[in-house]
């Protein structure tokens, strides 16, 4: 009997100290070690929750904050519009964006107006909406731009940074484009048209709404960044707990 003890008692320990380490990733169906890992694409780099994608599952981040990687490009998709990702800073929870459509310039060929997800993301303090107009013929302004040919035809162009009352080319124009731009830019665009390019690949700023000190209390802590998606609720994933805010002994309850 003795002989046969030792081992079994062993065993039982083993089995024991097994699944209390393993109770954390128990009670949370993915493995949150995954998102340890960091987002890093282009000029983008080590970029944690609440955003996710490429190598991070989506349960290390919270929805709408899904990056993708294109051509060594970051982007990010809201509604109809790719966003090309310019810079992202968390501690100020600013990502700075430009439309991808617009790049290379405004002969885009397809005509899609500003669209941003206000659940999650407002647009900074700093900007002003340019308003691109084409196919305004025979309609003259101070703002034309050299024509463009889309779709295999030839299109004017001009723009407004400024609503002017009574403008006739919101009437007459086939196809009406707003894009955000930086403050500065649109003061630059209302003297030089041609600096039109630097206006659109500049970009503009938008806040997002997620809640960054939970997170920062988790890391702190030593713990994880997770979102639990079965109660669409942010969870700090530790060594023998799930948590709601941080690993450090506290009066919260665990989950």
């Amino acid at each position: 009997m003795s002989s046969l003890s030792l081992p079994i008692s062993s065993l039982l320990a083993l089995f024991f100290l097994v699944f209390l380490t393993r109770v954390p990733t128990i009670l949370f169906a993915d493995d949150p070690r995954a998102c340890r890992e960091t987002l890093t694409c282009g000029s983008v780099s080590s970029i944690g929750y609440p955003f996710w994608g490429m190598n991070r599952p989506s349960y290390c981040g919270q929805p709408g904050f899904e990056l993708r990687c294109e051509n060594n490009v970051t982007e990010i998709l809201m509604n109809e519009n790719t966003l090309r990702v310019l810079d992202i800073d968390p501690e100020r929870q600013i990502l700075k964006v430009a439309r991808e459509d617009y790049w290379n310039g405004y002969c885009s060929t397809e005509f899609i107006n500003t669209s941003i997800d206000f659940n999650h993301f407002n647009y900074g303090s700093n900007f002003r909406n340019l308003t691109l107009f084409y196919g305004c013929y025979p309609l003259a302004t101070s703002t034309s731009l050299p024509n463009c040919t889309i779709n295999s035809t030839l299109t004017d162009v001009s723009y407004a940074v400024r609503n002017m009352l009574g403008d006739p080319r919101y009437s007459i124009c086939r196809e009406i484009v707003v894009v955000p731009v930086y403050e500065a830019a649109a003061k630059e665009l209302e003297v030089n048209p041609m600096s039109m390019q630097a206006a659109l690949s500049g970009g503009f700023e938008l806040q997002w709404e997620a809640v960054n000190d939970q997170c920062r209390r988790c890391r702190d802590s030593d713990g994880i960044c997770v979102y639990k998606q079965t109660s669409y609720s942010f969870t700090c994933f530790c060594s023998d707990k799930l948590s709601l805010t941080t690993c450090f002994p506290t009066t919260e309850g665990t989950l």
